[in-house]
């Protein structure tokens, strides 16, 4: 039997990619252009969209790390267990959501993360009171789409990659943010 999590893979042509703690493609690439003024090279296409899949296994642990985008990115919930998000507005303040189909428990099919934010996410695979984990022998998933716009440049994006980083950046949220660092490959 193919898991769910295979199958999105396999019909959604999704790539692995490992610095972001599962799989993704591109789907959309405005050919629509906008120019800003605080942006490298000034010039980006006016929004894309990506199906991007969180996945719990050895390869990538179901954690996406620290990081923030110049541009404002919708996040919405497709398949698997919900992810909850956390992530620091420009302004400072901690927000915390749970991207899932479950309304009554308080989720969010969509969530909005203004750019400027670091944010991080992580599948919640061990919740007691949910039904989603009760997929026998699945490995944990959480698919979604993310609309950026204006749209995804890498110039744009910034990883927080140590924990001296966090602290300086965050001296106040450390303790709740410390677990978003990506592990040190040594």
């Amino acid at each position: 039997m193919e898991h769910r999590k295979d199958k999105h893979r396999r019909l959604h042509n999704l790539q692995p990619l490992s610095e972001e703690g599962g799989y993704f493609v591109e789907t959309h690439r405005s050919p629509q252009t906008v120019w800003l003024e605080n942006y490298e090279g000034h010039t980006r296409n006016a929004s894309t969209k990506i199906y991007f899949m969180l996945v719990v296994d050895e390869e990538f642990g179901g954690t996406n790390f620290l990081h923030k985008n110049k541009s404002d990115i919708m996040h919405t919930f497709i398949d698997g267990w919900p992810a909850k998000y956390i992530y620091v507005s420009s302004d400072g303040i901690l927000h915390e959501e749970i991207l899932g189909p479950d309304h009554e428990k308080g989720q969010v099919s969509e969530l909005l993360i203004p750019g400027g934010s670091y944010k991080a996410a992580k599948v919640i695979a061990h919740d007691e009171n949910s039904s989603y984990g009760k997929f026998h022998g699945e490995v944990p998933f959480t698919l979604l789409t993310e609309v950026v716009t204006p749209g995804f440049d890498y110039r744009d994006r910034c990883v927080l990659k140590t924990q001296d980083e966090l602290k300086s950046f965050f001296p106040d949220l450390f303790h709740k943010l410390k677990e978003y660092i990506a592990p040190s490959k040594t």
